[in-house]
């Protein structure tokens, strides 16, 4: 009885061991580590949303690929810096449509340590505006924190203003606003672009480009009303009640890809054959156990009747 027990706790174990998840390899990011039942902090009210599309060397082909992502951007919490950055993507339109093809020019100067990726100097229509709002980031809202993977942000260094756009939870050295946040496309800014080959300094061997770019605005009814009720949203979720929060599941994904993309993660990832794994493996040493005498007594009598 004691060896059926011993034999019924490997088994246990066994099965746990099995439904865990599989460890995330050596990577600066990747979307396997993302806890996708975890409650974040609402998001402010939409005011734009951007759709870029970026050309890059696939780390695992070597080959060109494109990928297409969409941010969301937060006018009613940081409107000059968005402001900015919109003026960056109408520069960005315009150096698009004068030539028919993608733009030798880097477009994302580096790609950090823990995995996040920083974009080329935003350059405004007007140089004047930028100089001017470079000082005054930090009268900024400063409220939209680091918080989670695909936030997107402004700083300010040597070369001007850039933007970066997180692949961690990891926050950003230095002073930074953040005005968006990546909702469409994240599993593959974090398993592809973040792990890009680069040389020791972080700048990507082959040049990261933006070969399409897009951006609608929103135009918030009441956006006072509504920038009231974000508050009261976060204000709930941050005395406890998560169920205001959100998860970053519906963001890994582009449209009808994220439903292809969603059924295999479920394939994949469902604890069902996991579970009917270790109840094999349970029953396996159930028959042992109770048989035992039968099997190893069988085993050695064969053994006894051979002749020398």
């Amino acid at each position: 009885m004691k060896s059926f027990f011993l034999y019924l706790y490997v088994a246990f174990m066994f099965s746990c061991i099995t439904a865990l998840p599989l460890p995330v390899d050596n990577k600066r990011a990747s979307s396997d580590s993302l806890d996708l039942k975890k409650k974040y902090a609402p998001d402010p009210p939409i005011t734009h949303n951007v759709n870029i599309g970026i050309v890059f060397t696939d780390p695992e082909s070597s080959e060109e690929a494109g990928r297409l992502i969409t941010i969301d951007l937060y006018g009613t919490m940081v409107p000059k810096t968005v402001m900015t950055f919109c003026q960056y993507i109408d520069s960005v339109k315009d150096r698009l449509a004068s030539r028919h093809s993608y733009s030798p020019e880097r477009d994302f100067d580096k790609i950090l340590p823990n995995g996040a990726i920083e974009g080329s100097s935003v350059s405004s229509s007007s140089i004047e505006e930028t100089e001017m709002l470079a000082p005054k980031l930090p009268e900024e809202n400063h409220s939209l924190i680091h918080d989670r993977p695909g936030r997107v942000s402004m700083i300010k260094d040597d070369k001007g203003l850039k933007f970066i756009i997180e692949t961690s939870e990891t926050p950003l050295e230095g002073e930074s606003v953040v005005f968006g946040q990546v909702t469409a496309g994240l599993k593959d800014l974090m398993d592809k672009l973040a792990n890009v080959k680069t040389d020791e300094n972080g700048k990507p061997e082959q040049p990261i480009t933006i070969g399409y770019i897009s951006s609608q605005e929103h135009r918030v009814q009441h956006a006072k009303e509504a920038h009231e009720k974000y508050l009261q949203r976060l204000q709930d979720y941050q005395n406890g009640d998560l169920e205001k929060g959100i998860t970053l599941k519906n963001y890994l994904y582009q449209g009808s890809q994220r439903k292809l993309e969603d059924a295999k993660y479920n394939q994949l990832h469902h604890p069902l054959p996991k579970i009917m794994l270790g109840i094999s493996v349970l029953l396996l040493f159930y028959v042992l156990a109770k048989y035992r005498k039968r099997i190893f007594n069988r085993s050695s009598k064969i053994v006894s009747i051979r002749e020398d």
